[in-house]
């Protein structure tokens, strides 16, 4: 596919309504991110209540996750994202007037914040098969990936560059003006849903309705597959985070370089690399996701197992780099699937079940590398996750649906 047809998506003004939606609210996060971080450091000077307020980001798709499925499937998607939007605008908003009160007001805050995202990306994902065309699926999820990696790579200095000249309190109000914009461009949208019949909401109805989704990944082999596979593949992908970071500490302490710029480098090399792979897969037209997927996990996997040889940190670098690229590689035609084998009306739910899965799956991944790399070596731990995914990968095409897909 041309440059042309990669960009294509863009064309449609409903996606590039989303498109810049998600551009905006990725930078609101981000300055979320190093203001919460600088203001609870300053007032604390505790890595436990830094480690706190991180977790909290996490722990509202542990515990609500599957539940927002059902309800974005009930509810009209387009209003579902102004309506978080504008809740999470009030919300950080509020958080500078909550820290006389004291911590666990701050807490509760960036809690509350992370729970109410839950719908909007789940209603934003559901959303896109809908304003674009069958064969520009791929090439959607491209831009969104590529755009997600330009605002990892540029939004954090932007963001610390903004905290440190107007400071952390005033930061906080510029966040929630850019959830303001991103639900002004949710409001343009032209794509309207079809009426759903909607029953009064109880337990037993958002449990059969979640149940319907769990229901519709066991019964597709190919939407089976996928989610098997890929919350295997989280796991591996989690805990390479943090090998590679432990490597850069631990292994490369001849590079002359500080810790800060050790890790800073592990960063950037993987980001350039998720950058570049969302830009090439987009490219490379919108067939054969099933066989990108593949591809993508077994050449992690091989990318991983050459990182347990690297001893210096130039090399690790131009591995983790083309690791990023593999990332993207199985990571965007995973979303392409999973949304083009699923019906509009339960896509929320499909959606909800797959970052729920994955996001804990991810979790668990982070925290067994660190156990691993204390109790086996870091250089072992390399190796053995490298194997894994392999082997995964292997297993993926294996299974004939999703090879195919």
């Amino acid at each position: 596919m041309a440059i042309g047809g990669a960009l294509a998506p863009l064309r449609r003004s409903d996606f590039r309504r989303l498109w810049i939606a998600q551009t905006v609210s990725i930078v609101g996060d981000k300055i979320n991110q190093v203001a919460l971080s600088i203001m609870v450091f300053e007032r604390t000077h505790s890595a436990v209540q830094m480690g706190i307020v991180f977790a909290i980001g996490y722990l509202p798709a542990a515990l609500f996750g599957l539940l927002a499925g059902p309800l974005v499937d009930r509810w009209d998607r387009r209003r579902t994202m102004i309506a978080a939007d504008a809740i999470r605008a009030c919300l950080v908003i509020s958080i500078p007037f909550a820290v006389p009160l004291g911590m666990w007001a701050v807490y509760a805050l960036a809690f509350s914040s992370a729970t109410v995202s839950l719908f909007f990306e789940p209603s934003r994902m559901a959303l896109v098969p809908s304003v674009v065309e069958q064969d520009e699926l791929m090439a959607a999820n491209s831009l969104d990936m590529t755009t997600s990696s330009m605002a990892e790579l540029l939004g954090i200095g932007f963001a610390g560059a903004l905290v440190a000249v107007i400071g952390w309190g005033s930061a906080f109000f510029v966040d929630g003006v850019t959830f303001v914009a991103s639900a002004l461009f949710v409001v343009a949208l032209r794509h309207r849903a079809r009426r759903r019949d909607l029953v009064p909401l109880a337990i037993g109805v958002v449990w059969r309705d979640l149940r319907a989704g769990f229901d519709r990944i066991r019964t597709s082999a190919v939407l089976r597959g996928v989610i098997i596979t890929y919350a295997a593949v989280a796991v591996g992908v989690g805990a390479a985070l943090t090998l590679s970071i432990v490597q850069a500490l631990n292994v490369f302490v001849n590079s002359g370089l500080p810790n800060a710029l050790r890790i800073t480098t592990v960063d950037l090399a993987t980001t350039a690399g998720l950058l570049i792979g969302s830009i090439v897969i987009g490219v490379g037209g919108p067939g054969r996701a099933g066989r990108k997927y593949v591809f993508g996990v077994v050449a992690f996997g091989l990318l991983m197992v050459a990182l347990c040889f690297a001893k210096d940190i130039r090399i690790a670098a131009v591995l983790l780099f083309a690791m990023g690229i593999a990332n993207e590689y199985f990571g965007i035609p995973m979303l392409t699937i999973t949304q083009a084998h699923t019906e509009d009306e339960i896509r929320g739910r499909v959606m909800a079940v797959r970052m729920t899965v994955t996001r804990v799956a991810a979790v668990i991944g982070l925290a067994l590398a660190g156990v691993a790399a204390q109790v086996y070596g870091v250089v072992p731990s390399i190796a053995a996750v490298g194997v894994y995914m392999t082997v995964l990968g292997v297993a993926a095409f294996l299974m004939p649906a999703l090879r195919e897909a």
